[in-house]
């Protein structure tokens, strides 16, 4: 046996037995020191002894132990609080072991700065900590979409840019229809419109019952202090409410406030649809998938339900259509949950019951959440054989020694002398792996743009990256033809170890015209198919439009493309807006800064009129009008 192995296999056991029988979460690593699994026990030592120990797991599991070479551990005091930190963990690191609500696009947030002046419902793809307050994950962007709609309908809140806010001489027409309270223009109260914020978001939470209760009480206390408008504001909002809530059609006999919980998982995937009702009525549902965790279900439910209920309202009763093995575990996790409250609240939060019904309505919501939950698991697994037949016939199209499982695309992108950057994007199973993309920005090329050159480096690199980490794609894409190919493999020459097939694929192009005698064919020209390059000394491979292999290589191709072209509208982005706005005499980089700003960035800044630069503090008039002349001359260019 390897003396590395050995060594290793020792110093874990020494950490074994050192483990106290406490409550904790402990980290499992692989051999990067990547954490790729977040768990928590009542007692350290028998849960972390246990992935060492001889038997038999399932296939997630079994997949974890084998990545397994490190650990670590901290310990609390309570399982309440392992539970807490657990959630924590797995939204900092995101464990590819854990359940992770997440697909190829983010499920969305939705941000409240309560920090603002003048605060605003925003939707974000991502949560960050930043200060601010966010609901969700939501599981379906439509359905968020029709949410906010429903919002902006009831409350009077800002909708416009933050630049269109700070220049807007008048209040625009959402003010005139009653839709918002123009605090652009007019003097509104800063603490009555963060309340109006406050009632939107707790309507997002669902906690309707409350929200009426307190409209009506804002509105009587308006109109006894004789403040009619804001009554009338009020008097609208309840209204508005009110006609919304009668189109509620799904209705089922008893008024129960609770969220019924679904849960199907197979060897590879988990699928979770939650309905939501209130007060007796079907209000929404929402479904969640993502690669099964490596324990079992009682675990992939305390994940889910920790991340589910992180920045949304608890219900009196979450229904589930499975449950724990012990008592203790549903306290714990019940605990656990009312803290979240607690905190999201600034309140005691909301007590609400873990229950697992067994007859009556509650069970039949459970059985539909359920049912929607297979439904889903099982487009999930038709979606998973094409994209495997789409390899296979992949595979056999191009003469691979092996199935392209990992397929990676590497694009080229400049901007005549400026700007050169690559970008690298990876296909895992047929389907994009975003967290594998990668930017390259070109260091050896000076000068005029040389793709070929360009391209020896960014594949040296990533076989240098390849060789350290041991991620070597199945199957190199080159977007190119015959040179950009020539260049990759003259590349893959340094690095005979790194095992991989490279390939280019060249875009259709028109055929040349051909001339009969001295009569020029003038038929309407031809264009070629989109061309494979298995080697550079070789006719192409052409893929028929339409087939298998033509939609998953110029899939590959296009992702490539738009990853590139986006990081390189950045970087050019930069370059012009130090290169328009610090070559105007007058405007330095705390003057340009403060101009970015005040505009939301170049764009903004472009669209800026002559009045509104002559305006901002700081800025010389003749400053304003060369900058207004050099904006208009290169957003022109």
């Amino acid at each position: 046996m390897n003396t590395n192995r050995v060594n290793t296999m020792r110093v874990r056991r020494e950490k074994i037995s050192a483990l106290p029988p406490s409550p904790g979460v402990y980290l499992m690593k692989d051999t990067r020191g990547t954490i790729i699994y977040v768990g928590k026990a009542k007692a350290l030592k028998s849960r972390v002894s246990s992935y060492f120990q001889k038997q038999q797991f399932n296939t997630k599991t079994a997949a974890l132990v084998k990545e397994i070479v490190d650990f670590e551990v901290i310990l609390t005091m309570t399982e309440v609080e392992a539970l807490l930190l657990e959630r924590t963990l797995i939204k900092h690191h995101k464990p590819r072991f854990n359940i992770l609500l997440r697909d190829d696009k983010e499920y969305p947030y939705l941000r409240v700065n309560f920090n603002e002046p003048w605060p605003r419902i925003e939707k974000v793809r991502r949560r960050m900590d930043d200060g601010a307050n966010y609901l969700g994950p939501f599981g379906s962007a439509g359905n968020l979409k029709i949410m906010l709609s429903t919002i902006y309908r009831i409350f009077p809140l800002i909708r416009c840019t933050r630049h269109e806010f700070n220049t807007v001489k008048r209040p625009c027409n959402y003010y005139h229809m009653k839709l918002c309270l123009g605090p652009c223009t007019l003097p509104v109260e800063r603490e009555m419109y963060v309340a109006t914020v406050r009632d939107a978001v707790a309507f997002l939470q669902g906690r309707n019952r409350d929200l009426l209760r307190q409209l009506k009480e804002k509105m009587m206390t308006a109109s006894e202090n004789e403040n009619f408008e804001l009554a009338a504001s009020y008097r609208d909002q309840l209204m508005a409410f009110e006609k919304i809530a009668e189109k509620q059609s799904v209705i089922i006999g008893e008024n129960i406030d609770a969220d019924a919980i679904g849960y199907i998982a197979n060897e590879e995937n988990a699928a979770f649809h939650v309905v939501i009702v209130r007060h007796g009525k079907v209000v929404g549902a929402e479904s969640f998938t993502s690669p099964k965790a490596a324990n079992g279900t009682g675990e992939a439910l305390t994940d889910f339900l920790l991340q589910y209920y992180d920045g949304r309202a608890l219900p009196p009763e979450i229904l589930l259509s499975q449950g724990w093995d012990d008592a203790d575990s549903i306290a714990d996790l019940q605990t656990a949950l009312q803290q979240m409250s607690a905190e999201q609240q600034a309140g005691p939060g909301v007590l609400s019951k873990l229950l697992t019904p067994q007859r009556s309505i509650r069970r039949n919501l459970v059985e539909i959440a359920e049912k929607n939950a297979a439904y889903q698991l099982g487009e999930i697994a038709d979606e998973h054989e094409r994209r495997q037949s789409e390899l296979e016939i992949l595979k056999e199209k191009l003469h691979l020694p092996a199935l392209p499982r990992r397929m990676e695309c590497i694009d080229i992108s400049n901007f005549h002398e400026t700007a050169i950057v690559a970008s690298n994007v990876c296909f895992i199973g047929g389907k994009p792996a975003k967290d594998q993309y990668r930017h390259y920005t070109i260091e050896t090329v000076q000068g005029a743009p040389d793709d070929y050159a360009s391209m020896r480096e960014v594949v040296t690199r990533r076989l240098e990256r390849a060789r350290r980490d041991g991620d070597t794609p199945d199957l190199l894409v080159i977007d190119g033809g015959r040179g950009q190919l020539q260049a990759a493999l003259d590349s893959a020459r340094e690095f005979p170890d790194v095992q991989l097939t490279i390939v280019s694929l060249a875009k259709s192009r028109i055929e040349k015209t051909k001339t009969i005698g001295r009569v020029m064919d003038t038929a309407a020209p031809k264009r070629t198919f989109e061309r494979v390059f298995l080697r550079p000394d070789e006719d192409p491979v052409p893929l028929a439009p339409g087939s298998p292999e033509y939609r998953i290589m110029t899939r590959l191709r296009d992702e490539a493309h738009r990853f590139a072209i986006t990081h390189h509208r950045k970087k050019r982005a930069k370059v012009l807006q130090g290169s328009t706005l610090e070559s105007i005499p007058g405007i330095g980089t705390k003057m340009r800064q403060k101009l970015l700003k005040e505009f939301d960035g170049l764009e903004g800044l472009r669209r800026a009129t002559l009045e509104q630069l002559q305006n901002i503090k700081g800025l010389r008039e003749d400053t304003a009008v060369a900058l207004h002349a050099a904006l208009k001359v290169s957003s022109n260019g």
